[in-house]
């Protein structure tokens, strides 16, 4: 048996269709609620049923910033899950598996689908057997895990009790978990997905829209099954140009609104995110990015649409571009999108990526409640006579009036337009109208070097630099901290945080850029700045590097 570990790393595997990513999920939470900080992937091919879906859950007393490639604990609820991954086995990791299915395979075996028959119950509950197995080979007693499993069942939970038990008692112990830390109130297990979900409800959105669109289609979800709950309306309309229009009608009309999409569909919000630059209406943008142009891996993740959203749109017009990287990032800067796009009256852009936004994190909620969210719009006060909708300011910021309010006429206009929202060609007003575009954008820059924009690592003092973006960030800290290096993580990347960057990589002799995509997107842009990138370190295979695969790259690069 193997001595008090801590930390762990399970897979589990089967077909899609049997519950991998549920099943991942309740693994996940019991290694949390048993002290560990959790990072969990789920892989998986755009299919409905059928081919490979596999989780892998890092469970650590430290901060897991991505997998490792050795498993300590494997559980196949099929073969093919042993056949791809026993390169990643050692000869100490656990293998549990479905007997009555996998044959000729050392390790654990469970008849689990003849466990489920006999109880009566139903083939998804095979999973349930296979978590009681794995609670006895991982040192759990029952009387510890049997609550925490009542409550991760629902649905059916004596008959899943009764499963689970009785793949518990065909187990044995194999694995002595260090349990210091157990049962800790604050620390929740949620996806990136719902993350950002929790962060728009958070910052005070009111309307959520998006067409079903991988990899965004967790925050969907997510608030379409907490809308009663969080008093936000859930509009799933017939395609991504309805989206941005609706939620910019919504805006039109005082409501705070959020879309999600992928790359695809955010080409077709093009022309309503250019709308939303000249008329000056607020909208949150969740752009969930996936691998390779067109439909390409839907599922799979990449890093490759930010100079795209950074310039995306026709005409001249300011934005934000923020990237967070774990959950707790995903949470503030959700929340702070929806502040930021209020108050100056602009599109904001949360670029996320597959990795981020279906992977599970630990989420502890006292970690972002200290975070600045409150940002005051210019609001134009009722009963205010003549209603300048466009009114030229000192900021380019407009004090904002609704259609539902008392404002006399409100005019919001697509075409170029004076003060008070009457269509014009004048060449002076059309003059005046960029330049008050220009002022918000100093305006913005100037307020976003009061947020801290980048996320700072490892060791402070050394003078090799890896600059990381998105979901990478976590990784890059990670091994940086192993490794004596600085980590700098730029989550706004557009308007670039100039003075914050500079101050980051001070006295820097060697800069590493780390990035998911076959270009080096954020490398030309700090090039662009004037400082030099010694290394880049691009991965384009549609998942995230391995702790170890980034160790190995970053030693070629050294």
């Amino acid at each position: 048996m193997k001595e008090t570990e801590d930390e762990i790393e399970i897979l589990i595997g089967g077909k899609a269709g049997e519950g991998i990513n549920r099943a991942g999920q309740v693994i996940a939470e019991i290694m949390s609620e048993s002290g560990y900080n959790i990072f969990m992937i789920f892989d998986h091919p755009s299919l409905i049923k059928g081919g490979h879906n596999f989780s892998v859950i890092r469970a650590s007393k430290g901060s897991p910033g991505g997998i490792k490639r050795r498993y300590d604990i494997a559980i196949a609820l099929d073969k093919n899950t042993i056949n791809l991954h026993k390169d990643n086995f050692s000869k100490d990791t656990v293998v549990i598996f479905n007997s009555d299915r996998v044959k000729k395979v050392e390790g654990t075996g469970i008849p689990a689908s003849s466990i489920v028959e006999d109880a009566a119950g139903i083939p998804i509950m095979i999973d349930s057997c296979l978590i009681g197995a794995f609670c006895k080979s991982a040192g759990f007693e029952w009387s510890h895990v049997e609550p925490i499993l009542r409550g991760k069942f629902p649905v059916k939970s004596d008959l899943n009790l009764k499963v689970a038990k009785s793949g518990f008692e065909h187990a044995e112990k194999k694995i002595s978990l260090n349990r210091a830390g157990a049962g800790r109130k604050n620390d929740k297990v949620v996806s990136g997905s719902e993350a950002v979900g929790l962060g728009l409800a958070y910052g005070g959105v009111e309307g959520y829209i998006a067409y079903p669109m991988s990899p965004a289609l967790g925050i969907l979800h997510f608030l379409s099954s907490k809308k009663d709950e969080f008093n936000i309306k859930v509009f799933q309309p017939e395609g991504e140009i309805a989206a941005i229009l609706m939620a910019e009608g919504m805006a039109c009309c005082g409501s705070k609104a959020a879309i999600g999409t992928s790359g695809g569909g955010f080409c077709l919000m093009n022309e309503g995110l250019s709308f939303s630059g000249i008329a000056e209406v607020p909208i949150v943008i969740v752009n969930a990015q996936r691998q390779s142009p067109s439909t390409g891996a839907p599922t799979y993740t990449a890093q490759s649409d930010l100079p795209y959203v950074i310039s995306a749109g026709h005409g001249e017009f300011p934005r934000i571009v923020v990237s967070p990287g774990n959950a707790e990032q995903a949470f503030v800067w959700s929340a702070k999108a929806v502040g930021l796009a209020w108050k100056f009256q602009i599109p904001v852009i949360v670029l996320t990526d597959v990795t981020l936004g279906d992977s599970l994190y630990s989420f502890d909620p006292a970690n972002v409640v200290d975070e600045r969210y409150d940002y005051t719009a210019s609001v134009a006060a009722a009963g205010y006579g003549d209603y300048l909708r466009y009114k030229f300011t000192g900021d380019g910021i407009s004090p904002a009036g609704f259609f539902t309010g008392d404002f006399g006429p409100v005019k919001i206009n697509g075409k170029t337009h004076d003060e008070s929202g009457i269509s014009t060609d004048n060449s002076l007003i059309l003059k005046k109208l960029a330049e008050k575009r220009k002022l918000k954008d100093h305006a913005i820059k100037e307020a976003m070097e009061k947020e801290d924009c980048i996320i700072r690592s490892g060791n402070e003092k050394s003078k090799t630099v890896v600059v990381s973006w998105g979901s990478n960030g976590p990784l890059c800290s990670e091994v940086c901290g192993k490794t004596g290096l600085r980590s700098v993580q730029p989550v706004v990347l557009h308007p670039f945080p100039e003075k914050q960057f500079e101050d980051s990589v001070s006295g820097y002799e060697r800069m590493i850029v780390v990035e998911d995509n076959s270009t080096g997107q954020l490398a030309d842009i700090i090039k662009s700045r004037g400082y030099s990138v010694d290394a880049t370190i691009l991965n384009y295979t549609g998942r995230q590097m391995t702790i170890e695969t980034f160790e190995e790259r970053l030693k070629e690069v050294l």
